[in-house]
């Protein structure tokens, strides 16, 4: 999950991460890897800003690396 982490610290743009009724900031480990841990298999992930376009494609390819399949909204 720490190269998740180091992937979204890369961007300016906001990352969070939508877990069923929680949102995470995808630049906290602590926050994320808790939320990792739940069973959900919907995972919703938001970015905003200058460079997220750019984001969108490497978290995305961050998250799949771990085998978890994000969509973007």
């Amino acid at each position: 999950m720490a190269s998740i982490v180091n992937t979204a610290n890369n961007f300016k743009s906001s990352i969070v991460l939508h877990i069923e009724n929680k949102i995470v900031d995808v630049k906290s480990f602590l926050g994320l890897s808790v939320s990792l841990l739940s069973n959900s298999t919907q995972y919703k992930l938001e970015i905003h800003g200058d460079d997220e376009e750019e984001a969108k494609n490497e978290m995305t390819n961050a998250f799949k690396e771990y085998g978890i399949n994000v969509e973007i909204i």
